[in-house]
């Protein structure tokens, strides 16, 4: 397939009168010498890069110089656009690149300031931190200098040279990642609308825990609220530009300790569930600094490993679903319009100065434009990326995020990751602040636990809807202490894990979230803990592949009853839901009726009401309408009732509607045979370049480039397996259903019984490149739950063909 594909670019190049010379300049000049020697500037001694089958560089060096100097230049290598995407992304250069019609862009990112707080955290660092940076940077820049004509196909598709890099490129990848997986304040400006919207009994059913709720609160002007949500629309377009998109930004994690194993050593498994492109989010790499060992998975853009072992202990991550950010409503004073109120005394205002930020965007092609960015004490004002009418020039809303704060995540990784104890490890942990993560860990000494780590704001009153600005009572409070964070160290059962789900008891002091995923996931690993006294590295494959969805196993509860009273009508839907497990398998039909129905149901039931627009604001988040929509079938709900009818529809006659839409919808789109109604035809994947997905989708878009983008940067359709509800996560998009856009970005399994190696595999592959053989190598095994060994000591040369790339000083 794949020579077929080269076949058909080479010929569209001979037709277009590009001659086959330039087919080897831009495609395969670029792919790297894996046997080659080369002197570098600023290296200090000699570095072994020793490549395995699958592209992943062992890198072998005497100082950390070194070391993270052959780090920046082998990502840069294999990852070099898409470093370069990241950083547009994080400095808000979109029309500087691409042109006018991305300003928006700009100004989004520019309004929530990666870049600026990027440089305020890399003022903070240590010496040691900046060396390092600065080493992994000289790397980068010294592969661009010397490879300005071997550069990816991208940078010849977007007609632009790549970015040097420094020190603060690497900061703000962070603080953009850290921005990826927060996702409360999505959710949060749809309950302040509803919260106008509803009637007091409705907003409470849907308000998504009812122990913090505090009753209707007066909130800012409705079309003010309104004005707001293209701050959500620009977020949402630029995520699908960038391929970052779901709200299933989470992962499983766990681990047992020797209790539950057939060895004297823990298991630990992990998975990040994260957007799914071409190249994937992660790069893997093994780190060795004179004997000592590192491996696991990067971000290129940084040298630290997030997700690793070494030769004594091993973590995984998963995402807290941190409450981490808020909204204020600010007055401004009308008689200065530079200032705000910052509180009252006696009755009256006192007023602060805004602080205001100009900066430049340059355009593509075009003169540049000013970009005027204001704060308050509570972080940047979000409505002025939008024209809002004159009455609102009094009112305005500011986001606060703990992404703002000065942290060093960075020294974090980078100690944790050389950590030799759990002591040692934890201390450099307790530095990890944003995003919010829980941390899954495991050692050789027999330990395993479960970290939270992050700045959790304290704070008082409703957590979820907008706070007054003027009123100190309603700031930030501080953080929760990190020895006060939940965690649990080596518990009596034998196993920790995490799926998103709440991590501390009902009685805990503190607010974390609402944002919680369904217990789903985390009911299926707790029942394979639960059924099994011995797990092995073979039983943790197993559940990292598994599909079976607890969640589809109580709805099917509730509306088989009542589709039972209906038996001749719903003949089909009965016979299949009786008979299936559960689970997402491509091959399940009943898979494919259940999800059809829910999408109905929840819009039969909660679209009257909200009205279109909020309704599909709403559900972008889908764990908000899967957990309220099961919640309702348990507990009633006044929403069963169409509003726009004279009638009262109850929640049978509602479920019955949406089953025969569901019916019907699936025989118009595949026919009246079942059979055909298979969870694969509905549910299937396409792993796309960020960026020129998008480019290649547009109705405008040259014939030349969607071949490219189709055949040669993309790959798929794929049937996929899994759904958001299981293990194996396969999140689609409720707005634009069921294309898969979300899943196990990486699966890693550790046998602390045996560090030399572990088992790993990604949905992609190591290069970026779209000729290399490691790009989407390992597509395939990924879909079919196979895993490769990653090594990590002297095993790796007696077990794996490999390449050696040899770094020596200029003399």
């Amino acid at each position: 397939m794949k020579s077929l594909l080269r076949i058909l670019l080479l010929i569209l190049i001979v037709i277009t009168g590009i001659a086959g010379i330039a087919f080897y300049w831009t495609f395969y000049r670029p792919l790297p010498d894996y046997d080659t020697r080369i002197s570098h500037q600023k290296l200090n001694e000699e570095v072994n890069i020793h490549w395995d089958s699958f592209g992943v560089p062992h890198i072998y060096a005497s100082n950390e110089s070194d070391l993270y100097y052959a780090l920046g230049y082998v990502h840069a290598q294999d990852r070099l656009w898409q470093m370069n995407l990241t950083q547009i992304a994080a400095q808000g250069r979109f029309a500087e690149f691409f042109g006018k019609e991305l300003i928006e862009f700009d100004q989004h990112q520019r309004t929530i300031g990666f870049w600026r707080t990027a440089k305020k955290i890399e003022a903070s660092l240590t010496d040691e931190n900046k060396k390092i940076l600065q080493a992994y940077a000289d790397g980068v820049n010294n592969y661009i200098q010397n490879n300005k004509r071997d550069l990816p196909i991208q940078f010849a598709l977007a007609d632009m040279e790549p970015i040097t890099w420094t020190t603060t490129h690497s900061i703000a990848l962070a603080r953009l990642m850290a921005w990826e997986l927060n996702i409360a304040w999505k959710v949060e400006l749809n309950y302040n609308v509803l919260n106008q919207l509803l009637s007091e009994r409705k907003f409470r059913e849907l308000f998504p825990n009812d122990k913090l709720y505090t009753g209707l609160q007066p909130q800012p002007n409705t079309n003010l609220l309104k004005k707001l949500t293209p701050f959500l629309a620009t977020n949402e377009k630029l995520r699908k530009l960038m391929g970052s998109q779901g709200s299933h930004v989470g992962s499983n994690a766990w681990a047992v300790d020797s209790s539950k194993t057939d060895t004297d050593y823990p298991l630990l498994a992990g998975d990040p569930h994260l957007g799914l492109n071409m190249p994937g989010k992660w790069y893997e790499v093994h780190l060795n600094l004179s004997g000592r060992n590192l491996s696991g998975a990067t971000i290129a853009g940084a040298p630290a490993v997030i997700l690793g072992q070494n030769d004594a202990l091993t973590w995984s991550l998963t995402n807290i679903m941190l409450d981490d950010t808020d909204f204020f409503q600010e007055a401004v004073n009308p008689q200065d319009s530079t200032e705000y109120v910052l509180d009252y005394l006696a009755g009256e205002p006192i007023h602060e100065s805004f602080t205001v930020q100009r900066e430049v965007i340059k355009v593509k092609n075009e003169d540049d434009t000013t970009f005027t960015r204001r704060l308050t004490k509570h972080g940047p004002v979000i409505s002025d990326a939008y024209d809002l009418p004159d009455e609102f020039n009094n009112q305005v809303i500011t986001m606060q995020w703990t992404g703002h704060e000065v942290s060093n995540e960075f020294g974090a990784l980078i100690d944790m990751g050389w950590a030799t104890s759990m002591d040692e490890f934890q201390e450099a942990a307790q530095n990890f602040k944003a995003p919010g993560q829980n941390l899954v860990y495991a050692d050789t000494a027999g330990n395993i636990a479960r970290f939270s780590l992050g700045n959790i704001p304290i704070r008082s009153g409703n957590p979820i809807l907008i706070r007054t600005g003027w009123n100190p009572s309603q700031d930030w409070q501080g953080y929760i202490p990190f020895e006060e964070l939940p965690h649990t160290i080596n518990p009596d059962k034998g196993w920790v894990a995490n799926a998103n789900n709440p991590t501390a008891p009902s009685n805990y002091p503190y607010y974390i979230s609402v944002y919680w995923e369904p217990d789903s996931r985390y009911n299926r690993i707790t029942q394979y803990m639960n059924d099994n006294n011995i797990l092995t590295s073979e039983a943790f494959q197993v559940m990292q592949n598994d599909s079976y969805s607890d969640y589809a196993s109580k709805m099917t509860a509730y509306i088989l009853p009542v589709l039972k009273e209906n038996p001749g009508q719903f003949s089909t839907a009965i016979s299949y839901l009786e008979n299936w497990d559960f689970r997402y398998e491509t091959s399940e039909t009943a898979a494919s009726i259940m999800d059809v129905f829910l999408l109905r149901f929840t819009r039969n039931t909660l679209g009257d009401e909200m009205g279109k627009e909020v309704y599909n604001n709403f559900i972008r988040f889908t764990s908000q309408p899967t957990r309220a929509m099961l919640r309702f079938l348990e507990d009633g709900s006044s929403f069963f009732d169409n509003v726009t009818t004279d009638s009262t529809e109850t929640e049978n006659e509602i479920i019955v509607q949406s089953m025969n839409e569901a019916l019907s919808f699936l025989n118009e789109k595949f026919g009246s045979e079942p059979f055909e109604w298979r969870w694969e035809k509905l549910h299937t994947l396409t792993i796309e370049p960020p960026l020129f997905g998008q480019a290649a989708s547009d109705s405008n878009a040259s014939a030349s480039l969607k071949l490219i983008v189709n055949h040669l940067l993309s790959k798929g359709p794929y049937p996929a397996r899994g759904h958001h509800m299981s293990i194996n996560n396969g999140e689609y998009l409720w707005n634009e259903p069921y294309k898969m856009i979300l899943g196990a970005s990486i699966r890693r399994i550790i046998d602390l019984s045996d560090m030399s190696q572990s088992l790993s595999i990604m949905p992609t592959g190591q290069s970026g490149n779209p000729l290399s053989e490691y790009y989407g190598d390992q597509t395939d095994s990924w879909l079919n739950g196979q895993y490769k060994f990653i090594y990590q000591d002297s095993s790796f040369f007696n077990e794996n063909q490999y390449r050696t790339m040899k770094f020596v000083p200029t003399k």
